[in-house]
This record gives C-alpha cells, structure tokens and sequence, in this order.
C-alpha cells in the first residue's frame, strides 16, 4: 500500500487524477443519460471508469506493473476524451472530456517521470 513516506508526490497527483477523472466521465454519462433519456449513454462512461478507477487502484497497491498499466489505461482514455471532443455532442462535453483528457495526458507525464519510476521499481531516491 500506499503510505506518504514512501510514495512521491507525483504518484498521488497521478492516482488522484485517475480516480477522480474516471468518477467524473461517470457522472457525465449519467448527466447526458438523463437529459436525453436513453439508458445506452451510461455503458460506455461506465466500463471507461471501471478501467480508470482499476489503474488508480493499482497504482494504490503499489504492485510493480501498475506504473505502466496506469500509464496505457490513462493515456487510452485520454483519447477517449479526445473523440468525445471531436464528435457532435453538447459543448458541455466536449469542454469537460477537453480538460479530462489534459488532466490525463498529465497524469500519463507523472507517472513518467524519476521519482514515479523508482518508487515503482525500488530503487533509492
């Protein structure tokens, strides 16, 4: 697990973005559900932040492998975020799945970056 002597700050901001990003595709899924009404609009914001919320859970762990899963995980729905911005949804969207994919492009940079890759691979800082 996670503990704040061990882990630098770049793997919290990472973890926390993750996390916090998945929950909000989530709740924008269940925005646009309601405001449409169809129930189909919720499937695939959901099975995206079950799979974001997977990688930030491994990045809680701790576990070796997580650091690159993460990395792939969030840089997939990055541009998932990116065909939203692209597609012919309501301008809430595409500016909330715009700075969503930001925030995960920078999640994928620091878990790029030393002190993430020695805490993963333990070595000393």
């Amino acid at each position: 697990m996670l503990n704040q002597r061990n882990a630098p700050v770049e793997v919290f901001i990472a973890t926390a973005v993750g996390a916090a990003g998945a929950l909000a595709f989530a709740l924008m899924g269940l925005i646009q559900w309601q405001v449409e009404g169809d129930s189909e609009l919720i499937k695939f914001p959901v099975i995206v932040a079950a799979l974001g919320l997977l990688a930030a859970g491994g990045l809680v762990t701790g576990v070796r492998p997580a650091r690159l899963t993460a990395a792939f995980v969030f840089g997939l729905v990055a541009l998932v975020h990116l065909l939203a911005v692209l597609n012919d949804v309501p301008v809430w969207i595409r500016v909330a799945s715009g700075v969503l994919s930001a925030a995960h492009v920078f999640a994928v940079v620091l878990l790029n970056t030393r002190p993430a890759r020695l805490h993963f691979l333990g070595g000393q800082r």
